[in-house]
């Protein structure tokens, strides 16, 4: 039986883009149904202000500046995991910028109207996203950040955890193992937290270019 997951992504966190990438190639092996869901970390640490001006295509409003297309256009018809993948590329693999140039190109890129990347500055989008991101805080509590993922099976309340955090790719079977685990783990009522402290710096990012 499939099992149906959401995944709350962040575009500009390293950490989510390599587990994204973990369970995008676990879904090679395992039935799994994945929504890909929005998660503001600028909405999270109050860092929206007055404006969104000021971001230079990085940092956590750029990420916010994205979410907001994405939300649009999958509002359009467009697949939100395959847009999170365009830009997860480009930032965290190949070193680009988060800005109206790569909005532009992954929506020509998608054959998608180039008029969705306006959302990037429209507020209004951001109800949406606090509705979404609201889902993964009840189910999961208030201190955390992405990635999040969230199981569900036979009807049943969502479960989920904060992470997994993984600093590399796993090999395939030591991501199957890593699956296996956590979806053992997820409806376990007494459960709620693993954790070891990782090592200083960003995740290696190697192997996550063409998943």
């Amino acid at each position: 039986m499939s099992t149906t997951v959401d995944f709350y992504y962040d575009p500009s966190c390293p950490f989510c883009w390599v587990t994204s990438r973990w369970l995008v190639r676990v879904q090679e092996d395992r039935d799994i149904d994945i929504t890909w869901r929005p998660f503001s970390l600028a909405i999270k640490n109050d860092e929206l202000g007055n404006g969104t001006a000021n971001h230079n295509g990085r940092g956590h409003v750029a990420g916010h500046r994205v979410l907001r297309v994405i939300a649009a256009a999958e509002k359009a018809g467009a697949d939100a995991g395959a847009l999170y993948t365009a830009f997860g590329r480009a930032y965290h693999t190949q070193d680009g910028a988060m800005d109206d140039s790569l909005i532009a190109t992954v929506l020509k890129d998608h054959n998608l109207d180039a008029s969705l990347a306006d959302a990037a500055d429209d507020a209004s989008w951001d109800a949406h996203l606090e509705t979404e991101q609201q889902a993964a805080l009840d189910a999961v509590g208030n201190d955390v950040g992405v990635p999040i993922i969230l199981f569900t099976k036979n009807g049943a309340e969502p479960q989920g955890y904060f992470g997994p955090v993984i600093n590399a790719l796993p090999s395939r079977e030591e991501g199957l193992d890593l699956w296996d685990g956590l979806e053992k783990l997820a409806p376990v009522p007494s459960f709620y937290e693993l954790k070891r402290t990782r090592p200083k710096g960003g995740p290696n990012k190697t192997g996550t270019e063409s998943i």
